[in-house]
């Protein structure tokens, strides 16, 4: 069953209220008689001061309208379309720059840069180099190519790929902010840290790996210039004995993976790779993005060493191998795997670097 409150809209309750204003009647004795009326369906008296207030200034209207938005004077077509020419011409402008050139509060240059231009400030990139159009058509050819191979073989080709890189490790090497960062109270004082640099004394180690593991780790000798010599000697003294130990499985034809440097390209090194039936895989100029050594095994190991001082360039050997050890198999083909994924990211952004 009805109750008369649910007959009662707003609307109709305010046009009750126009009729008993008119008659004299005060808000106090109109919101009980309302009350009388509609029961619990009824609006407070507040209100009812309200509507009679509005009746008296010369409203005839019962329909409440909703108010209208106040105007956005500095974020209007003309300020957005202001700001961004503003910015165009200066992307390094601070907030209180812009502002204090186009009139309006740093507040409101903020909401304009973020949610109607979609705008954001970043830092700059390192990158290797500026590339060109033809650096960018070699790596997008590289990476179509190492693909295709990669899909014809249902994802093995990359897996069995050997791959090398050589990088210098210092005796010591500080701690990035980041991981020396700790948890403290809000009332115990921050820590400090002290400006260190890395040590001037370091250390070349060369190492040559696949998606199972690390294959050799070479340290070059102090005071040793790599040449195609050197590599050629080390390739035929102390790789091929460490494939045939722990690869012994691998095919007739291996691939293999380096870049660019000069003694990779020595005409004794590549006799070496044509008289034991490996296949050199194409490398792009200047693309460490692309480089598995580059963008995961130098830059994970080193952050393991970081924040420890050796005494000598044996215990740095020591702590690499240590770390050889204990890097889990998975962490290597996950790498790979990554590989993989670099190439198609590159591929979409027509050979530009690939960030991560």
């Amino acid at each position: 069953m009805f109750t008369l409150a649910t007959m009662f809209t707003l609307t109709e309750q305010r046009v009750i209220i126009r009729f008993l204003h008119l008659r004299g009647t005060s808000p106090i004795e109109i919101h009980r008689q309302l009350t009388e009326t509609c029961g619990e369906g009824v609006m407070d008296v507040s209100k009812v001061r309200c509507w009679v207030r509005q009746f008296k200034e010369g409203r005839t209207s019962c329909v409440n309208v909703p108010k209208q938005p106040r105007p956005r004077t500095s974020r209007s077509e003309a300020m957005i379309t202001r700001v961004e020419e503003v910015v165009q011409g200066d992307r390094r402008l601070s907030l209180d720059e812009i502002s204090e050139t186009v009139g309006i509060s740093v507040g409101s240059v903020h909401t304009i840069l973020h949610k109607d231009l979609k705008m954001t400030k970043v830092s700059s990139r390192w990158v290797p180099r500026m590339l060109t159009d033809q650096h960018k058509a070699a790596r997008v050819e590289m990476c179509q190519t190492i693909l295709t191979r990669d899909d014809r073989t249902n994802g093995d080709f990359i897996s069995s790929i050997i791959t090398m890189d050589e990088t210098w490790v210092p005796l010591f090497n500080p701690e990035t902010k980041r991981q020396s960062a700790q948890w403290k109270h809000v009332t115990s004082p921050p820590p400090r840290k002290f400006r260190v640099i890395a040590s001037a004394e370091k250390m070349m180690v060369s190492m040559f790996w696949d998606s199972e593991g690390v294959i050799l780790t070479h340290c070059v000798p102090k005071s040793t210039t790599v040449t195609g010599a050197s590599y050629e000697a080390v390739l035929t003294s102390k790789l091929l004995p460490a494939l045939q130990q722990k690869r012994p499985n691998k095919g007739p034809i291996r691939f293999f993976h380096h870049d660019n440097a000069p003694p990779h390209r020595a005409s004794q090194v590549q006799s070496f790779f044509q008289s034991n039936n490996f296949e050199l895989i194409p490398h792009a100029p200047y693309s460490p993005d692309l480089a598995p050594s580059d963008f995961w095994l130098f830059p994970t190991m080193k952050d393991a060493l970081r924040g420890r001082s050796y005494e000598s360039r044996s215990a740095v050997a020591s702590a690499i191998f240590q770390w050889v050890n204990h890097t889990p198999k998975e962490a290597f083909a996950g790498a790979m795997q990554a590989w993989r994924e670099r190439c198609k990211k590159c591929i979409r952004l027509e050979g530009d670097y690939v960030e991560k």
